[in-house]
């Protein structure tokens, strides 16, 4: 049964990718040459004999805004960019650096991964868990730190 779901996945998938490269108006041994893959890869994306890697997607992202979420969830445009509410949230990050900054491109990266669904809950559960772990380091240090206090009165 999960067998069968996933090779629907895989030639849904792969007839997106194959109407983005048409898209971008590229044979498939161009892309192939672009991406340094052989055509073959290509091909077997489109008949759905294979999932794109995500380094793949990421790159294909970067250079023409192919939508990672339309691409493996059907969801949104085929164009798109950054959400606007994650870069939003991380607006006041990005403005307290340099563009040269080496944490700057890290944020973009993040971003750019955040446009896959997937990524994006698994993220966004980190980044609760991290809260809920820094809240409760602060909480300890404020308690020690208070108790020395009271110790130099």
């Amino acid at each position: 049964m999960i067998e069968i779901e996933v090779n629907i996945i895989k030639k849904e998938i792969g007839r997106r990718f194959k109407l983005f490269r048409e898209a971008i108006e590229k044979t498939q041994a161009q892309l192939a040459k672009e991406l340094k893959v052989y055509q073959s890869t290509i091909t077997n994306i489109e008949v759905g004999k294979t999932f794109p890697g995500i380094k793949y997607l990421h790159y294909l992202f970067r250079k023409y805004g192919l939508n990672p979420s339309w691409i493996l969830c059907d969801s949104g445009e085929m164009f798109g960019g950054v959400k606007k509410d994650h870069v939003q949230a991380l607006l006041p990050a990005l403005y307290s650096m340099q563009v040269n900054d080496p944490r700057f491109e890290k944020y973009i990266e993040l971003l750019d991964l955040m446009q896959i669904p997937l990524i994006e809950h698994i993220m966004m559960g980190k980044l609760v868990e991290l809260k809920a772990f820094a809240k409760e380091e602060i909480e300890a240090f404020k308690k020690v730190e208070k108790q020395e206090n009271s110790m130099k009165s």
